[in-house]
């Protein structure tokens, strides 16, 4: 169950004098056991059993607060520490609070937030992704991830934050919103170096949602600037969701290299306790480079309303590179194919 405290704030100085506000504190941890075969390892290989925690979806706990300041207004705030569950180490290079931390304002015009959080693409467009609509995870963000290839093409949508960011997203008019995101490179005598930028656009009506969505780096790691481009859409039927996501992702450096992955899938709830889902990826890549696909399917069920149990099973063949199909904590197959099967248990507090 959420903790939540709430405090009132009384001035007998002003007569208008009565705000309220509240610090909610939650979290999540996942733990499992993930079956992966043809695991390359040094000079050798062969199936690889193991502990993972967080593949469904990150260990995290965090703390987020609103203030009321009246007039509708509200000052909000988000501190967020990822970490793993298996060993107790924390994540995103052992931030304190790695996943999120940002501070700022909403109201009817819209949010206006400063600091460490994801751009539209992570924070958004997971809405269409098999991984995140599925308690998949890290067993299907490999691809979309380019985890083979070294990550350097990572669309992003399993979730990247990005520092000293600040964001802005309106209020829903006739079913459409936008947003839009700087990140400033805190270089001396250029704002452009080491920037980030990244829009998007949004429409609900019914059963029905889509994004169109951008995120530009400049100087990246491999050289050169990043750009990507992202669309998704969402329909439900049912007890059906139909989904599917295109990104396109590219570098200016070097070779210029790009990937292009779509991804659809569906999920189908047979009983309230009980969903089973898939979807299909599909990855394109330029300079000569094979494309690659993945299959994955998975089975839900809820224990409760905040804790559920899965089976995940996927295969993955990669013409380019030897398959990987998990990523963060997977390892790339001594061939062009590799499958991987998991159970889990996933907790919300």
């Amino acid at each position: 169950m959420k903790k939540t405290a709430t405090i009132f704030f009384f001035s007998s100085v002003s007569g208008l004098a009565f705000a309220q506000s509240s610090v909610t504190l939650y979290g999540l941890v996942d733990a499992g056991v993930t079956y992966t075969n043809n695991v390359q390892s040094g000079s050798s290989h062969g199936a690889n059993v193991q502990f993972v925690s967080g593949s469904a979806q990150g260990d995290r706990w965090g703390m987020k607060g609103t203030e009321d300041i009246g007039g509708q207004q509200h000052v909000d705030f988000v501190l967020e520490n990822g970490f793993q569950l298996s060993n107790g180490a924390l994540g995103q290079g052992g931030l304190e609070f790695g996943r999120q931390a940002y501070v700022g304002l909403s109201g009817p015009w819209g949010a206006l937030t400063l600091g460490r959080q994801y751009d539209f693409i992570g924070d958004q467009m997971p809405a269409y992704a098999v991984a995140s609509n599925t308690p998949a995870g890290l067993l299907a963000w490999s691809l979309p991830a380019y985890a083979a290839g070294g990550y350097a093409l990572d669309n992003r949508v399993w979730g990247d934050q990005t520092n000293n960011a600040v964001k802005y997203m309106t209020p829903t008019f006739a079913g459409f919103s936008a947003g839009a995101m700087f990140g400033f490179g805190n270089t001396p005598g250029s704002v452009a170096t080491n920037s980030t930028s990244s829009f998007i656009v949004n429409y609900a009506n019914g059963p029905f949602m889509a994004s169109l969505a951008y995120y530009g780096q400049h100087n990246v790691a491999g050289g050169g600037n990043s750009q990507e481009f992202a669309g998704g859409a969402a329909y439900v039927i049912g007890q059906a969701r139909l989904f599917g996501l295109v990104t396109d992702v590219r570098l200016s450096g070097g070779n210029r290299p790009r990937a292009t992955t779509a991804e659809t899938g569906v999920t189908y709830r047979l009983t309230p306790a009980f969903q089973f889902g898939g979807g299909l990826q599909f990855q394109k890549r330029n300079n000569n480079l094979a494309s690659a696909n993945q299959l994955t399917l998975t089975a839900d069920y809820s224990l409760s309303k905040r804790t559920d149990v899965y089976a995940v099973a996927a295969l993955a063949h990669d013409h380019a590179f030897g398959a990987q199909v998990q990523a963060a904590l997977g390892d790339p197959s001594s061939s062009d194919v590799q499958s991987g099967v998991r159970v889990g248990i996933r907790h919300r507090f």
